[in-house]
């Protein structure tokens, strides 16, 4: 599992379209679906009902969402920490 993988579920949950999520994450449709479905065969479990009308997250999808917004946060706030460091110490 990689923080790349996370970042995209994150999108295509938000966004409700793997196709939108690939256009904000600069990637292309099947690099998103390859995260996705690398993310599903790593925990052995469905992430997202696909339809033709986009994609939902699964009750698994859903834990797996929160989870994924708080690594976000996280990755966001060290980087905040470590530039606050590098201006002041520079």
């Amino acid at each position: 599992m990689k923080i790349a993988q996370l970042e995209a579920f994150c999108n295509v949950v938000e966004y409700g379209s793997i196709s939108k999520a690939a256009r904000k994450g600069h990637l292309t449709q099947p690099a998103v679906s390859m995260q996705v479905r690398d993310l599903e065969s790593h925990f052995k479990v469905q992430l997202l009902e696909r339809s033709n009308k986009g994609v939902k997250p699964t009750p698994a999808g859903m834990v797996l969402y929160e989870y994924c917004r708080q690594i976000m946060l996280l990755k966001q706030d060290l980087n905040n920490k470590l530039k606050e460091i590098q201006t002041s110490s520079g």
